[in-house]
C-alpha cells in the first residue's frame, strides 16, 4: 500500500471514530438532561459527582492521552452537558485575561457565562447576593503566601468553599514590541508578580521604573495602550490583548503555584478524597494555639495549611485558619469539630471539598 493510501485509510478512521464520538457525545447529553429533570433539587453543579467522574477515569486510563489531557477534555464535555440544564454565572477576580480567569476555565469548563468583578469582595458580594452562582478567586501563592483580603471575606460572609484549584502560574513579559528598547520604558504588573520575577527583572532590567498595578491583565490593558510600556503576565492576556511575548516563564521559581477557591452557597458531599476549611478565633492568652493544634493531632488528621489574621472584632484576638484533609462528615473530622466547639474558642466551618485534581 502506498503512503498517501495508507494515510487515506487512518484519516478514513478517524472520521469514522469522529462521526461514532459525535454520536456519544450527544447520547450523554441526552443522559445528563433526563438525569437532571430526575433531580430531586435544584443544583445544576455537583463538584462532588464531577470529582468521582474526572478520578474514575484517571483510573482507567491506560494513554497514549495522559491523565491531564484526559481530566481536559472531560472538563470541557461535563461543561457542555451541564450547560444543556442551564449555564451556570460565575463572578471571578478581573478583567478578563487573570489568572483567576484562568481559573475559571479550569474548574467550570467553557459553557458557563461569567462576570468579572473588580475586588475580591464584590465576588463575595456577587455570590452572597446570588447576582452569581459561584465565585473564583485566589487564596493562596507558593512563594508569596495567603491573600489576606480572601481570608478576610471567608470571615465575614456566610459562603461555602466548594472546591479548590491548584494551577502553575508562568509569568511572561509582554508588549507591543517584539523587544525591549535600551531605556525609556517601565515594566507594569501586580506586586506580587513583581516580586516573584524579581531575580529575572534584577538581572536583565534593574535600572527600569517597575510600576504595581491593580492587575496583570490591567497591566497587559496598559501595554496596549502604550508602546513604552511593558507588562508581566499570563499568556492569555497576550492573546487577549494583543501583546507580542518578548520572554516566557520569568518567575523566580518554576514550581510557582497560586490556590484558587469556587464559592457558593451549597454544601459538598464526600468523595472520600477531600480538604475541609476551617475558621477558628481565639483569645488572646497562653497555649490558645496550642489548645487548636493538638486535637487536630490526636484525631489523626493531616494538616495541609494554617496561617492566621487578627481578629477585626477584640483587639489583640487572632482567628487561624486551617485547612486539612478529610470532610466534615468523616468520623475523624466529627469528633474534632466536637472538641473545638467545647472549648471557648469560635468556630466556623468554611467547607469540606474535593482536593484539586491536578
Amino acid at each position: 500500500m502506498s503512503k498517501k493510501k495508507e494515510l487515506d485509510s487512518i484519516r478514513k478512521k478517524i472520521d469514522e471514530l469522529d462521526a461514532e464520538l459525535l454520536q456519544m457525545l450527544n447520547q450523554r447529553s441526552s443522559l445528563a438532561i433526563e438525569a437532571g429533570e430526575n433531580k430531586k433539587e435544584e443544583l445544576i453543579y455537583k463538584p462532588e459527582r464531577e470529582a468521582y467522574i474526572l478520578r474514575q477515569l484517571k483510573k482507567i486510563n491506560t494513554g497514549p492521552l495522559s491523565d491531564k489531557q484526559i481530566v481536559n477534555i472531560f472538563k470541557e464535555i461535563i461543561s457542555s452537558c451541564r450547560a444543556q440544564e442551564k449555564e451556570i454565572d460565575i463572578a471571578f477576580l478581573g478583567p478578563e485575561g487573570t489568572y483567576s480567569d484562568s481559573a475559571v476555565k479550569e474548574n467550570f469548563g467553557s459553557s458557563i457565562n461569567k462576570t468579572a468583578s473588580d475586588t475580591i469582595e464584590e465576588v463575595f458580594k456577587a455570590v452572597s447576593e446570588r447576582k452569581s452562582d459561584y465565585g473564583i478567586v485566589p487564596i493562596q501563592n507558593s512563594s508569596e503566601g495567603p491573600i489576606n483580603v480572601t481570608l478576610d471575606c471567608l470571615s465575614d460572609f456566610n459562603l461555602n468553599i466548594c472546591g479548590e484549584i491548584e494551577m502553575l502560574i508562568h509569568h511572561s513579559l509582554m508588549g507591543l514590541n517584539q523587544a525591549l528598547p535600551k531605556k525609556g520604558f517601565e515594566i507594569h504588573a501586580h506586586e506580587q508578580t513583581l516580586a516573584q520575577c524579581k531575580n529575572w527583572l534584577d538581572a536583565y532590567c534593574p535600572d527600569v521604573n517597575r510600576v504595581s498595578v491593580s492587575s496583570n491583565a490591567q497591566a497587559a490593558k496598559n501595554a496596549k495602550k502604550n508602546s513604552e510600556i511593558f507588562a508581566i503576565a499570563g499568556a492569555l492576556a497576550a492573546g487577549k490583548y494583543g501583546l507580542e511575548i518578548i520572554k516566557r516563564n520569568i518567575e523566580d521559581y518554576s514550581n510557582n503555584t497560586t490556590r484558587f477557591i469556587s464559592i457558593g452557597l451549597q454544601e459538598v458531599a464526600s468523595t472520600g478524597k477531600d480538604k475541609t476549611s476551617l475558621l477558628v478565633t481565639t483569645k488572646n492568652e497562653s497555649g490558645a494555639l496550642y489548645n487548636l493544634l493538638k486535637p487536630i493531632q490526636k484525631n489523626g488528621l493531616n494538616l495541609t495549611h494554617i496561617t492566621y489574621r487578627p481578629s477585626k472584632v477584640d483587639k489583640w484576638n487572632y482567628s487561624f485558619f486551617f485547612d486539612f484533609e478529610g470532610h466534615k462528615d468523616d468520623k475523624k473530622v466529627k469528633s474534632l469539630l466536637e472538641e473545638l466547639n467545647a472549648t471557648d474558642a469560635e468556630i466556623k466551618l468554611l467547607g469540606s471539598y474535593p482536593k484539586a485534581e491536578n
